[in-house]
């Protein structure tokens, strides 16, 4: 199976972000075919989201599928809070990727990629 390459993938979000009018940088590059990638999601009040891809298999379908997954689901996590956890992920895997998206709603445009 062929996986995506992750600058596929942050290019495609990245698009997505703009085409709603959202700010979109890459904090961090990494490995451009398979590193992992991290999508913190600024709503702008000193609060963030961070969401991590993750890849998933459907039995069903017999297709693997990416997902980004909410890091901290239900809950309000301090921007400061947020880029700590985001320095200590960049220390254990230094190819991953950053990318940061400027949402006043909170929005992660990634989740919706059908990739």
């Amino acid at each position: 199976m062929n996986e995506l390459k992750a600058e596929i993938i942050i290019n495609a979000g990245i698009r997505i972000a703009q085409q709603n009018l959202a700010n979109a940088y890459v904090l961090k590059k990494g490995d451009i075919d398979a590193g992992s990638i991290f999508v913190k999601v600024d709503t702008l009040d000193g609060y963030s989201k961070l969401f991590s891809r993750n890849l998933s298999y459907d039995f069903m379908h017999d297709k693997t599928f990416i997902q980004f997954q909410d890091l901290y689901p239900n809950q309000k996590i301090e921007t400061i809070n947020v880029d700590n956890r985001i320095s200590k992920e960049i220390s254990i895997d230094r190819d991953c990727w950053v990318i940061e998206i400027e949402d006043k709603n909170g929005i992660n445009p990634f989740e919706n990629l059908n990739c």
